[in-house]
């Protein structure tokens, strides 16, 4: 997945820098997910597993990777009842026990997004797009392979700031929107989070 091919001057410019600050090459257990490793990874997250010698090398790799500190973008999957969760209330907390692959550039979070679903297809799942500002805690893994990939570490608490639902254009779109959420990094509070995934309420 070339991230730097057809981008405008200073898009190239943004990446180049990323890639430049990023410690993501020295990391083996990084460059292990980025090639294909996130699919175990965040599926023994996701379903709390006892963790391999993979996802314990990416969680010990993930706290030594640079920060990134501005607005990410990620096109992912959840069921109805977490769109219904989402559709519940504003500043309301969720979270994801596996790790949030997000993006610089809009374009490459919906390239990447299509590369999973074909390579995990599921029925009866609804499509979101996730804006996280600068306040949520993220990792730059850019590489040379993914120039703007960053992560949200696994657990991080999100505060949901707003929900947008955007029509699409097209007669192949007609009566189907596009769903919009945007999250905030969220203060330590004893309130209830939710599986952004499922919608069910986390203990």
């Amino acid at each position: 997945m070339n991230t730097l091919r057809g981008l405008e001057p200073a898009d190239r410019l943004r990446l180049d820098t990323l890639v430049r600050r990023a410690n993501t090459e020295c990391q083996p257990a990084m460059t292990d997910f980025i090639g294909g490793g996130h699919r175990h990874i965040n599926e023994a997250l996701r379903n709390a597993l006892p963790p391999d010698a993979a996802v314990q090398g990416f969680i010990d790799a993930l706290a030594v990777m640079a920060d990134y500190t501005v607005t990410s973008y990620r096109v992912s999957h959840i069921t109805r009842t977490g769109l219904a969760a989402l559709q519940r209330g504003h500043a309301r907390r969720f979270a994801d026990p596996g790790a949030q692959c997000a993006f610089v550039l809009p374009r490459n979070a919906a390239a990447w997004a299509l590369r999973t679903a074909a390579a995990s297809p599921r029925d009866g799942l609804c499509e979101l797009y996730s804006i996280f500002d600068e306040s949520v805690p993220q990792k730059n893994l850019s590489s040379a392979l993914l120039a703007d990939l960053v992560v949200v570490p696994p657990g991080t608490t999100l505060c949901l700031t707003a929900l947008r639902f955007v029509v699409r254009a097209g007669a192949a779109n007609a009566g189907r929107s596009r769903v919009v959420a945007h999250f905030a990094g969220a203060e330590p509070s004893d309130a209830a989070r939710y599986d952004l995934f499922s919608g069910a309420r986390h203990r």
